[in-house]
């Protein structure tokens, strides 16, 4: 998946001489930047809480140049000590936009649940070998899940990775171009 991602975003960004070269973009588009405009990063400083002792949410960062580039990670699932002893289900709902503040995307405020007792967050019994098996199971899966999420992180991680370097590259590149141009305008005023 981050291999497709990778080449869309390529397919996407590929300019030579503001023309799109492996999409179909128009080149005439004028972007602007947000200090052009004069806009000021919007800073929240009200601190969230959700109801129940084990409420579930999930922190969404976004870290590409594309909407749906984002890393989330589930604070309930992460914390390890809650895998096997789920309470009861908590559900926590967004607010809508305030007056002021301007709401992206979804126009309906999105519950965040937590699953309650059962699944993985079921607690671990052992006392047959029935329970113990499904135990182990309900391990094997948490293991599983936690792998599948490093997995994940680590080949977007490598996907940062390469990005910097293809930009260290072409920035090296443009500096070396524009010596070369500082270098022959010298010679041509000489």
């Amino acid at each position: 998946e981050q291999l497709t991602d990778e080449i869309n975003r390529i397919a996407d960004q590929a300019q030579y001489n503001q023309m799109h070269m492996l999409s179909n973009k128009s080149a005439s588009q004028n972007v602007r930047t947000a200090e052009e405009l004069g806009m000021q990063p919007a800073k929240i400083n009200t601190p969230a809480s959700l109801s129940g002792s084990q409420a579930s949410w999930t922190l969404r960062v976004h870290v590409g140049a594309n909407q749906d580039e984002a890393i989330a990670v589930n604070i309930y699932a992460a914390n390890v000590a809650n895998l096997f002893s789920g309470e009861g289900a908590q559900t926590a709902q967004a607010a809508p936009a305030q007056e002021g503040v301007q709401q992206e995307g979804a126009q309906q405020p999105a519950p965040a649940t937590a699953p309650s007792q059962g699944g993985v967050n079921s607690p671990v019994n052992v006392t047959t070998t029935v329970d113990a098996n499904t135990s182990l199971a309900k391990i094997e899966n948490a293991i599983r899940m936690i792998s599948d999420q490093r997995a994940n992180l680590g080949a977007f991680q490598n996907r940062l990775e390469s990005i910097k370097n293809s930009t260290e590259y072409a920035i090296e590149n443009l500096k070396a171009s524009y010596a070369q141009i500082k270098d022959a305008t010298m010679t041509d005023e000489v």
